[in-house]
């Protein structure tokens, strides 16, 4: 069931077709692919271009008997799409060049199908994470065989208003057949908590909060899980019935099962072409429809597009700031969304100016010059929008300013480390016996990020360093001693707290990594050494000044210590250590410590986008096309840009080997034998 459609192409790739297989491009624009009306339509038909409205009566006659069927599109297609521009939508729905140009441009559409208002109710932006999930099992183009000519009560009309009225300039020789389902799932996150989870469980990069570009029906399951569900919107449209909007579980039944459910086939797709280039009866010079250039003009309908796209993205952001990564002073932050709304301004003013100047592109591309403007003006859009993009802050993922507390990850890997435990202290100074004490007792404990070079925002871990010193208060001052240092954090590993699993890709330690208070070494012994000299008293308070810790404890223990559990002389962060300061006989195996207990200790992280944001200057001047850079795009997130708004490289349509040619009369036009034009 997964094969796909045979013989689409692209404005792009069909053009180019038309022109290498010996047709002009006047001919090929000639042959123009209409979206079936709510009204009653079909082969003999007729359509005004001008109006765009389809005409409820035929002025031709052929015989109805002798239609013949085309090689064009058909077959079978379900897939789900992620979706981030219209533009992308209306391809994966196969909407016509002339649908996407009207619905790009805001222009009424009389009687449109379902299917093309389900395509212009759907807004998709950067911002939004949009699934399609689509079906399509079509036939191939079904075309009027035979001679066309005017009946004759309207051939006296040509050349008059009244027959454009009556019959329209088109006339449809084609018509194609199947069934279809369109549904699309939407989210607009409004939190970062809701972002954050999507990057854990893979549906957005988790450094940039940009939406994969593979979908799946794990993937809206996966956005249900990540969001609250009345935050999704869901939209359906098909050539059956059940087009109410659904829960996702209801959403999910309904795709699985179309495919397989009986249903009657509806018009999927008309073919239609001047109709005084097909009728036989036609009077010599009477010229009446109009020629568009069909490649050009999906080009400028899907600049259109973008340029809607990123005024509704620069909304977003302006109307969100706290999403987005701005910079990490106010004032960067406040020249950064002054900025997305200028640029907002310039987008709408392109678009106001576009759509005043394409409004009959659609219907006579050569009688305007404005319409080649357009196409030279626009032609290189994804350059453009990648350009543009590139100048969007970051989206958050990873909430790097929450109150995230470490004390409990710290105490932990403290206790654990194997050079606190009894046995492992060095005995550094003296004997190997404390003598029953007393003991004095310091603890000193200080944290930072494990920093050995490079990028310091990419380091990932926190470190903790402890030195515990004992010393017996006899004359030998015998001294055991631990140094400790160990990871107690790591930004790599998930945030599991209250149950919950967060990335913090984005994040980076700031300063020493924690928001503790540094506490300082008592410096009153130092002036003890003016006996010696003033410099060497200077020296001391110098050593004992820059001598910062987060935790400092000092005690002594009375005689014979044993188990002991030191709470005085605590300051910082550092409340108490239970140890074994002296033991029975030598104390090498004996002396260590089994429990240490932390205050609070609140970690101090930067979002790393908000560090990049600060490298941001204003441009000075913003009014054109081509951005001038305020920032160098860093790679992997402008890669990522352009994957997501590139436009992909068209694959030319296969004609079947056992059909390479058209019979007499058929013209090879887009991969499919038309009938061929009288003039």
């Amino acid at each position: 069931m997964r094969r796909n459609l045979v013989s689409r192409c692209t404005a792009t790739v069909c053009g180019l077709l038309t022109l290498g297989l010996g047709q002009s491009a006047l001919a090929g624009d000639k042959y123009i692919d209409l979206e079936p009306p709510e009204t009653k339509s079909g082969l003999g038909y007729g359509y005004n271009s001008i109006s765009r409205e389809f005409v409820l009566r035929q002025c031709v006659q052929f015989n109805p008997s002798a239609t013949e069927a085309g090689y064009g599109a058909s077959g079978e297609d379900f897939k789900f799409s992620s979706i981030i521009s219209n533009a992308q939508l209306a391809d994966e729905m196969d909407l016509s060049v002339n649908a996407k140009f009207s619905a790009s441009m805001g222009l009424a559409s009389v009687s449109a199908s379902s299917k093309l208002n389900f395509f212009s109710q759907t807004v998709t932006n950067f911002m939004t994470h949009t699934i399609l999930a689509s079906y399509r099992r079509v036939d191939p183009m079904n075309y009027i065989g035979g001679d066309i000519t005017l009946k004759p009560e309207y051939l006296a009309m040509v050349g008059t208003p009244e027959f454009r009225q009556k019959c329209g300039d088109y006339v449809i020789i084609g018509e194609q057949q199947g069934r279809w389902f369109f549904g699309t799932v939407q989210l607009v996150v409004r939190d970062t908590a809701t972002e954050n989870k999507m990057a854990a469980s893979g549906l957005v990069e988790a450094s940039y909060g940009t939406a994969s570009a593979s979908a799946d029906l794990n993937t809206i399951k996966k956005l249900k899980q990540a969001s609250n569900s009345q935050d999704l919107q869901i939209r359906v449209t098909s050539s059956g019935n059940g087009t109410a909007s659904l829960n996702i579980d209801q959403f999910l039944a309904q795709v699985q099962s179309f495919p397989s459910a009986n249903g009657q086939k509806q018009t999927y797709k008309l073919k239609a072409v001047p109709i005084e280039s097909i009728v036989a009866n036609w009077p010599v010079n009477n010229v009446l429809a109009p020629i568009t250039d069909e490649q050009k003009l999906g080009v400028v309908a899907e600049a259109a597009w973008g340029l809607t796209a990123l005024i509704a993205d620069s909304d977003f952001v302006t109307q969100r700031p706290t999403l987005f990564a701005l910079g990490t002073t106010p004032a960067k932050r406040d020249a950064r969304v002054a900025h997305m709304k200028a640029r907002r301004s310039f987008y709408q003013s392109q678009l106001d100016a576009m759509r005043s100047q394409a409004k009959n592109c659609d219907v006579d591309w050569k009688g305007s010059a404005a319409c080649e403007s357009l196409y030279n003006k626009w032609k290189t859009w994804t350059d453009f929008a990648v350009a543009e993009y590139d100048q969007f802050p970051a989206r958050y993922v990873s909430d790097c300013y929450a109150t995230r507390d470490a004390s409990s990850a710290a105490r932990d890997a403290l206790r654990m480390a194997p050079g606190l435990k009894n046995g492992n202290f060095s005995n550094t100074r003296g004997d190997r016996e404390m003598a029953n004490g007393p003991v004095q007792f310091d603890a000193r404990l200080s944290f930072k990020p494990d920093f050995t070079g490079g990028d310091p925002l990419g380091t990932r871990k926190l470190l903790a360093n402890l030195h515990v010193k004992m010393v017996e208060t006899k004359p030998d001052h015998t001294t055991f001693e631990a140094r400790i240092q160990t990871p107690v954090y790591d930004l790599s590993k998930p945030d599991l707290a209250n149950g919950s699993s967060l990335a913090l890709d984005q994040c980076a330690y700031r300063d020493l990594g924690v928001k503790a208070d540094v506490v300082k070494l008592d410096a009153a012994g130092c002036n003890a050494l003016t006996i010696i000299s003033q410099a060497a008293a200077d020296e001391c308070h110098q050593a004992m000044n820059s001598a910062q810790f987060h935790g400092l404890l000092s005690s002594k223990t009375g005689k014979s210590p044993r188990n002991e559990t030191f709470t005085s002389g605590s300051r910082g962060v550092l409340s108490s250590m239970s140890c074994t300061p002296d033991g029975k006989g030598h104390d090498t195996n004996n002396i260590g410590c089994t429990d240490i207990n932390l205050r609070s200790i609140q970690l101090n992280l930067v979002n790393t986008q908000d560090v990049y944001a600060d490298a941001w200057t204003k441009p000075t001047t913003f009014d054109q096309v081509v951005i001038p850079m305020g920032i160098i795009p860093q790679v992997a997130l402008s890669n990522l840009v352009r994957k997501k708004v590139a436009t992909p490289k068209p694959v030319p349509p296969k004609t079947p080997a056992t059909n390479k040619g058209c019979k007499l009369g058929k013209t090879l036009i887009k991969g499919d034998c038309v009938p061929g034009l009288k003039r």
